[in-house]
C-alpha cells in the first residue's frame, strides 16, 4: 500500500468541511500544488487545478470528487446553555446519540451530542423511539452565558475527528464520504507526474454536493473538459443490507454502468482495468447516480462522464469505512485511462 496515499487520506479526513468551512479547501490546495501547474479557488469555493500537456489544442480530461462533508448549522443556545443544531447534508440521525464534535465558533469547542440513560429512556415504553435532531442539544459543558458569546448562531459544526486505522487495508473515520475519492486523484496525479501527456488534465474538488450537487456545475463551465471521470464512495456490503446494491470492500474500483454515463468510455474503463489488472467490480444504477456525475454529465452541450466508485460502509455516519487498496484502485484506473489519451468516443 502507498504509505503516502494513506498518510495523505488521514490528513483529509482530520480537516473541517461541513457547510463550508474552509479548512479542507486549504488543505486540498497544498496537497494539489506540486501535482499540477495551477490551483484556484472559484467564487463558490472550488478548488480547481490543470496540469497541462506540451499540446495547446489537446482534449481536457476532467478529474473530479466532491470535498465537503455533512455536518450542522447552529440554530439557537438554550436556556442551560446546549447548542441546538440542523443538519446540513443528509445526516444519519440514528448514530448522533453521545457523539462528539467539534463546533466552530470564535475558536474551537469540543463537544457531545445529549444522549438520555437507557434507565430513564425505558420509563414508559419509549426506549425505542428515535429522538428527532430538532430535540437533541450538543453540550459544551459550559453555562448559557459562555457559549452565547462564543458560539454565534450559524457556526459550523463538524463530527470530530476519528481516523483510525482497523486493519493493515481498512481504515474508519469521519468525511471518507469523499475524501476518499480526492485521495484516489492525488494518487493518480503522482502516477502521471513526470510522464508526457497528449490530454490536459483538469481537477475539480467540489463543494455542495451533499446540498443537492451544487457546485459541480460551475466548476464544469470554468474548466470546459471534453470529458469527466468522477469519483464518489457508494455502498459496500453488511449483514444488514441487500447484496444486489452492494458492492464489496477489497474488490477493488467499482465501474459505474447507468443510462446517464458515457458508455464508451464504460467500456474503455473496464478494459484498461483488465489490461492493466487493476481490481474492480461492476455497479449498476438504473437512472441516475446520486452523484455529481448527474450535473457534470448534463452541463454545456453534454458532456461523456464515467462514475468510478470506492465501496464505503456506513455512510453519512460519524464512523465511516473503505479499504485503501479500493481507493488506489480508482487512482490507478484514472491514471490508465489519461495515458491511453483519455477521449470519450
Amino acid at each position: 500500500m502507498p504509505q503516502q496515499t494513506l498518510e495523505q487520506l488521514h490528513r483529509l479526513c482530520e480537516a473541517a468541511g461541513a457547510a463550508g468551512h474552509a479548512e479542507i479547501t486549504q488543505v486540498s490546495m497544498e496537497l494539489l500544488r506540486p501535482l499540477v501547474d495551477e490551483v484556484d479557488i472559484d467564487a463558490m469555493g472550488n478548488v480547481l487545478a490543470m496540469r497541462r500537456c506540451a499540446d495547446e489544442n489537446a482534449p481536457t480530461v476532467l478529474l473530479q470528487a466532491h470535498l465537503d462533508e455533512i455536518g450542522f448549522l447552529v440554530t439557537h443556545i438554550d436556556d442551560k446553555g446546549f447548542v441546538h443544531v440542523d443538519a446540513a447534508g443528509s445526516v444519519d440521525e440514528r448514530v448522533l446519540t453521545a457523539q462528539p464534535v467539534v463546533v466552530y465558533g470564535h475558536r474551537q469547542y469540543n463537544g457531545v451530542f445529549s444522549s438520555t440513560p437507557p434507565h430513564l429512556a425505558s420509563k414508559g415504553g419509549k426506549d425505542n423511539a428515535l429522538t428527532p435532531l430538532s430535540a437533541r442539544g450538543i453540550d459544551l459543558g459550559m453555562e448559557k452565558e459562555a457559549v452565547e458569546a462564543g458560539v454565534p448562531l450559524g457556526s459550523r459544526v463538524s463530527f470530530a475527528p476519528n481516523f483510525k486505522r482497523i486493519t493493515s487495508q481498512l481504515v474508519s473515520s469521519k468525511a471518507l464520504d469523499n475524501r476518499a475519492g480526492m485521495a484516489a486523484i492525488l494518487h493518480a496525479l503522482r502516477q502521471i507526474k513526470d510522464k508526457p501527456l497528449t490530454c490536459h488534465v483538469a481537477v475539480a474538488f467540489c463543494v455542495q454536493e451533499e446540498l443537492g450537487c451544487r457546485g459541480s456545475a460551475p466548476a464544469v463551465r470554468r474548466l470546459s473538459p471534453d470529458c469527466a471521470l468522477v469519483t464518489d464512495v457508494s455502498f459496500a456490503y453488511t449483514p444488514d443490507a441487500v447484496r444486489s446494491q452492494c458492492g464489496c470492500l477489497g474488490e477493488g474500483v467499482m465501474i459505474g454502468i447507468s443510462p446517464i454515463l458515457n458508455r464508451s468510455m464504460e467500456q474503455c474503463l473496464f478494459a484498461l482495468a483488465e489490461k492493466n489488472q487493476i481490481p474492480h467490480q461492476t455497479e449498476v444504477m438504473a437512472g441516475s447516480t446520486g452523484t455529481d456525475a448527474d450535473t457534470i454529465s448534463k452541463e454545456g452541450q453534454g458532456i461523456p462522464t464515467a462514475l468510478l466508485s470506492i465501496p464505503l460502509r456506513y455512510m453519512h455516519t460519524p464512523t465511516e469505512v473503505v479499504d485503501v487498496r479500493d481507493v488506489i484502485a480508482v487512482g490507478d484506473l484514472m491514471a490508465a485511462y489519461i495515458q491511453a489519451g483519455g477521449v470519450a468516443k
